[in-house]
């Protein structure tokens, strides 16, 4: 069988669709972010071309003509098959939507849908690949993240005392509050916990708090009532109660208001909701794991954060040291990071000298592990990992300033914090897009940002005109 697609050089996306209009949408869309659009047309072609090829997404619609979207679903998890994988309707139900992700679907989206929501949920379920990938590549048997905690890389002290942690928070049904800096890997210890917990053929439901709207939140995470508020033309189950028998990750918990911190108090006392708009009360069977990256216990003493909440969520405190506590797991996480990128790209990792070594181990990585890795994959973009390339990097190693006397007034040789942040930004963005040859799609997956995220931070910047890109 032959399969024709796109030639794009970004993640692999196999598309199940039987409509050629929409698979031709799929190809236009997708293929315009640099994805590698595969389209194909029946179940048949599908087990086909999965038996031979690893995809990064398959997206699968539920209506094909010759089966079940949702039973090849479950027949190539019980393959062994470790796709990220979104399911497409135009038969849109609450309970459709929990029986795909138990079925083992990431993500779920409903007939008509924009190319925005499109783009959104394919470079979410993208990224949830390679965290998987991650934890797989880090313990590839769930007897052993039992047994290791494998899921975090390293042999530093505080990182060997989280692991060691790890086997026996994933056996409790204890709430867990991972507090570390973003880039750390807060929502990978989550999964980890999940994958090795006996919820771990449960759904795993990961909710930015920081990315919604305070109203927004509450009825994502409740559910609403038909008529509850303008446009609530049914009832509707949240994410709460989607994650069911499951994991509800709640990141980023120190950015939800306190109205949606009193209602989640209620659930993890009385283990039941109340949908928005409704009277009756619905029990639940979920494990909370929470994370952040803001300081709770000041803000719980300000006011800013409900303490009986805190302490409902941090029965497992789980503390991330970031990198520069633990320099002396870069050699490993680079060794680690050049094999997986050279592997998914099919080529030779360039091998770091000593003293490139122990530049890397110097430098502080602001952006923790995620910095890392995004660096190690420009090196394997590049060909290159050398000293001259951690020079790059926008916030080098420096010897610190001598402090400046209590009390005295900056001079003007003394930058703001803004102006020291886009000085910094600037530099990342030049870096990726010269690495990328002028890409942004390449460019915005090397920054770990969305391309309309970059888009606008070439106009914000004006590089523009000094790359002489479009």
């Amino acid at each position: 069988m032959t399969v024709e697609g796109s030639e794009a050089s970004g993640p692999e996306v196999a598309v199940v669709e039987d409509e050629r209009n929409l698979r031709e949408l799929y190809l236009d869309v997708l293929s315009a972010r640099g994805m590698r659009v595969v389209p194909l047309e029946s179940v048949a072609a599908a087990e086909a071309y999965l038996a031979r090829h690893a995809p990064d997404l398959l997206v699968l619609d539920v209506k094909l003509g010759d089966g079940d979207g949702l039973v090849l679903l479950d027949k190539l998890r019980g393959q062994g098959l470790r796709t990220p994988v979104i399911v497409v309707t135009a038969f849109g139900t609450v309970e459709r939507a929990v029986q795909a992700l138990r079925a083992g679907a990431t993500d779920f989206l409903v007939k008509p849908f924009t190319n925005e929501r499109l783009i959104s949920a394919v470079g979410a379920a993208v990224e949830a690949g390679r965290r998987w990938e991650e934890l797989e590549l880090a313990a590839p048997r769930l007897e052993e993240r039992k047994a290791t905690g494998g899921a975090l890389i390293g042999a530093s002290g505080g990182l060997k005392d989280v692991a060691a942690l790890l086997p026996r928070v994933a056996a409790s049904e204890a709430t867990v509050l991972v507090r570390g800096e973003s880039g750390t890997g807060k929502e990978l210890v989550a999964r980890a916990i999940h994958a090795a917990s006996p919820r771990m053929d449960g759904p795993f439901v990961s909710v930015n708090c920081a990315a919604l709207p305070s109203s927004l939140l509450e009825s994502e995470l409740f559910g609403f009532e038909r008529g509850a508020f303008t446009g609530a033309h049914a009832r509707r189950k949240g994410l709460i109660e989607t994650a069911e028998g499951g994991t509800l990750f709640l990141d980023e918990i120190g950015d939800m208001s306190l109205e949606a911190q009193a209602r989640l108090l209620r659930v993890l006392q009385e283990r039941e909701i109340t949908r928005i708009g409704g009277r009756e009360a619905v029990r639940v069977d979920i494990r909370v794991i929470s994370a952040t990256h803001r300081d709770l216990d000041a803000m719980a003493a300000s006011g800013q954060f409900r303490a009986d909440l805190l302490y409902r969520l941090a029965v497992i405190p789980v503390r991330l040291p970031p990198l520069r506590e633990r320099a002396g797991d870069i050699p490993g996480l680079i060794e680690h990071f050049l094999e997986k990128h050279a592997a998914r790209k099919g080529q030779r990792a360039p091998r770091p000298d000593a003293e490139t070594l122990r530049r890397a181990t110097e430098y502080p990585w602001p952006g923790n592990v995620r910095e890392l890795e995004n660096f190690v994959e420009r090196a394997v973009v590049l060909g290159r990992f050398d000293v001259e390339s951690l020079r790059a990097l926008p916030l080098p190693k420096t010897a610190t300033p001598a402090a400046p006397e209590e009390g005295a007034i900056p001079t003007a040789a003394t930058p703001t914090l803004r102006e020291a942040v886009a000085r910094a930004e600037r530099a990342a963005v030049i870096a990726a897009l010269r690495a990328a040859g002028g890409q942004k799609t390449v460019a915005a997956r090397l920054l770990g940002v969305s391309y309309k995220t970059l888009f606008n931070k070439i106009h914000e910047h004006e590089i523009r005109e000094e790359l002489h890109i479009g």
